[in-house]
């Protein structure tokens, strides 16, 4: 231990070297792996996505813990998912309104939970910021950006532009297309 504090030197000179034999190794470790890659090629319409496209088809926030007082209208909500399904008719609309702070996005949230084995394509969610302070709420135009980048549509791919109505009219028509069989 006295020679390797007279001669701090040599520790440092160890600690250099093993640092660059290490970083020769992980340069020679990348350089041999190779990427995975989709046997299938690209084509249009079979289903598989650009490079880039990333898919996030489960973006739920967790569900409350403690969730209480809106059984009824929870049950009314499954039941007629349930029903719609069942019956082969298309799913109503179902909206949930109120004043801010009241619970209508933990109960959207909860119910989303309830019925994802219902949705096997998908649970998504988007923070409109409706009602939270310091934050603007989002625009549909950035909504539908989200919804499309989430559902694996690459960035470049995305409708844009100066007129905003064309804008919101091209990003939903492909947002009913990329959901026409979900």
């Amino acid at each position: 231990m006295g020679w390797l504090q007279r001669h701090a030197w040599f520790s440092f000179a160890v600690l250099g070297g093993a640092t660059v034999g290490l970083t020769m190794l992980l340069a020679a470790l990348s350089e041999t792996r190779t990427p995975l890659r989709s046997t299938e090629p690209h084509q249009p319409g079979n289903g598989a996505e650009p490079p880039g496209a990333a898919l996030v088809l489960r973006s739920l926030p967790r569900d409350t813990a403690a969730f209480a007082d809106r059984s009824a209208e929870l049950e009314a909500l499954v039941r007629s998912v349930r029903v719609s399904q069942e019956s082969g008719s298309a799913l109503p609309v179902h909206v949930i309104d109120g004043m801010p702070g009241v619970g209508k996005t933990t109960f959207a949230v909860h119910a989303g939970h309830v019925l994802s084995e219902q949705f096997p394509d998908g649970q998504l969610f988007v923070n409109l910021n409706g009602h939270t302070t310091g934050r603007t709420p989002v625009q549909d135009t950035e909504a539908l950006a989200s919804l499309l980048a989430a559902t694996g549509v690459p960035a470049q791919r995305i409708p844009v532009g100066d007129d905003v109505g064309a804008v919101a009219e091209a990003r939903a028509a492909m947002w009913r297309s990329r959901l026409a069989d979900k």
